[in-house]
């Protein structure tokens, strides 16, 4: 478990929410596969540099990149079910 900058690490992962919830809330127009595989892309690489620039020690870091890794890829999936659902998905 992470014990410094644990507030960092909360505000990220609100933060994040908070616009995952606003993006699936906003989306009304008919989305593709491949464009939401590239904004996760894209969300991955800033949450990376956002990693890399912190203040964490190397080994928090690694662990950090792997968990997000796994949550951006459920999370991805969860939001592609939903929009498949809602015959949203193209």
């Amino acid at each position: 478990m992470i014990h410094r900058n644990n507030q960092d690490y909360i505000t990220a992962f609100i933060e994040g929410y908070i616009c995952a919830i606003i993006g699936e809330r906003m989306t009304i127009a008919k989305v593709s596969e491949a464009e939401l595989d590239n904004a996760k892309h894209s969300a991955e690489k800033y949450v990376e540099f956002q990693i890399e620039h912190s203040d964490f020690s190397e080994e928090e870091k690694e662990a950090m990149k792997k968990d997000y890794k796994l949550w951006a890829e459920s999370a991805m999936q969860g939001m592609k079910k939903r929009l498949r659902d809602s015959g949203r998905l193209l």
